[in-house]
């Protein structure tokens, strides 16, 4: 990597370049210490700055990397519930579900949920009938 040598060619000091470019000095520093690279808008900008083209600061290598395997997100029909809970739920959480014949917290989200589930269906049935008897209702 060239980019340290070309910033000192151009005879400006990092802090300088980080500036000219758009972001701060300890990014400058990812760049020129392998820890990272910079995304291809900020890239030529760089080159702009330092009035060269990207192969004199990096090698065609580190330029056009392409994963060879992308990672692919898993199609399910799971939704994942994440909550906030007092510190103490999960200490009474853990002791109370297995004393009251819950296989583990996935088990009783089940169940709360089939409860609920059920709960909500005779809510919404006797909000049609009253609905539907309201309508049957003759107007005075």
């Amino acid at each position: 990597m060239q980019l340290q040598q070309q910033i000192t060619k151009a005879g400006i000091s990092s802090k300088d370049f980080a500036e000219l470019i758009g972001t701060d000095a300890p990014m400058v520093s990812r760049f020129t210490h392998y820890k990272c690279l910079p995304i291809p808008e900020m890239l030529k900008v760089m080159c702009q700055v330092l009035n060269c083209i990207p192969e004199d600061i990096y090698t065609n290598k580190e330029l056009y990397y392409k994963p060879t395997k992308q990672k692919t997100k898993k199609e399910t029909d799971k939704y994942k519930l994440t909550v906030s809970l007092p510190k103490e739920a999960q200490a009474f959480l853990k002791k109370a579900l297995k004393k009251c014949g819950y296989k583990d917290i996935t088990d009783w989200i089940l169940r709360c949920y089939a409860r609920l589930q059920k709960q909500f269906e005779i809510i919404e049935a006797k909000e049609k009938e009253k609905a539907l008897r309201n309508s049957e209702k003759p107007d005075c």
